[in-house]
């Protein structure tokens, strides 16, 4: 009998233990939200780029008067990526100011918790590209 309730305590502290670690282990539920607005064609292309890097479930583009709502479906974080993501590269000869559309893009996603942090690094003739953690 004192093995079997020796047994059965440590077994309800080794659950105890290992349950905070599990709860904690699960990723959030998917949230639905509008990221951004962005020049007219651009949402889509960052919404590509983003379910292809990963950072994204889904997304959907729905065009109004000032630019393309850019909503998607995301599992938000509250932890960097390990590694660095890159997400997309905004070129110089498909939108205007490539620097300014790359520190919006990472801002929004900072402040819907789609990552938690972001750089936008230059390269050829000033292109941006966005890189995410």
């Amino acid at each position: 009998m004192r093995k079997l309730t020796r047994s059965l305590v440590l077994a309800s502290v080794a659950g105890a233990v290992l349950a905070p670690s599990t709860a904690h282990a699960a990723s959030p539920e998917p949230t639905t939200a509008l990221l951004g607005t962005y020049g007219f064609g651009r949402a889509a292309v960052i919404g590509e780029a983003g379910r292809n890097a990963g950072t994204w479930e889904s997304f959907s583009v729905r065009s109004g008067f000032a630019g393309d709502d850019l909503i998607i479906t995301y599992r938000p974080r509250t932890t960097a990526y390990p590694a660095e993501k890159q997400v997309y590269t905004a070129a110089f000869d498909q939108v205007a100011d490539a620097q300014a559309e790359c520190r919006q893009v990472g801002a929004d996603g900072v402040a819907h918790g789609v990552w938690v942090s972001f750089r936008c690094r230059t390269g050829f003739a000033p292109s941006y590209t966005l890189f995410v953690r």
